[in-house]
């Protein structure tokens, strides 16, 4: 299943940093270094201003990574929510 598909859930908001890490971490063995790096400065980064990651939007960030979305495409999907 690609990670695009999993989307099709409803995932919960997440409420500290120590959520967004621990979905993380249960992907850490799909990601190469560089892309669990990439997710996890964007995590740390967003955290700065009380915004968490939650599954979906760890979802989206491997899908991206994976090229299985664009940035545009992202885009557009959270102007349609």
């Amino acid at each position: 299943m690609s990670y695009l598909e999993r989307l099709n859930h409803d995932y919960p908001n997440a409420h500290s940093k120590k959520e967004s890490l621990a979905i993380l971490a249960r992907y850490k063995n799909k990601l190469d270094d560089k892309q669990y790096e990439a997710i996890l400065d964007s995590l740390c980064s967003h955290s700065l201003e009380e915004i968490y990651l939650n599954e979906r939007d760890i979802l989206l960030s491997i899908a991206q990574l994976k090229e299985e979305i664009s940035m545009d495409e992202i885009v557009e999907m959270a102007k349609a929510l």
